[in-house]
């Protein structure tokens, strides 16, 4: 396997954890949509601390894909 073709399969792994964390993102949102009058202190706690690790993940993956997607682009 050549270094390009592990860089676009890193990238093609980095889109599908994204796809997967604005999934979680998104579906947080409608949970917290549907129930947001049974939420209590500690379950929107929960949901915040929650949300506030997908944004951290989805954070690091958008900026190792870029990291990636450069080093590509220097490659060809």
């Amino acid at each position: 396997m050549s270094k390009k073709e592990r860089i676009k399969s890193e990238i093609d792994i980095c889109k599908a954890l994204i796809l997967a964390f604005l999934t979680a993102i998104f579906g947080t949102f409608g949970f917290t949509l549907i129930n947001y009058e049974k939420i209590n202190l500690w379950q929107g706690l929960g949901i915040c601390a929650g949300l506030i690790f997908l944004f951290c993940v989805l954070f690091f993956l958008s900026k190792k894909m870029i990291k990636n997607l450069n080093k590509l682009e220097d490659l060809e």
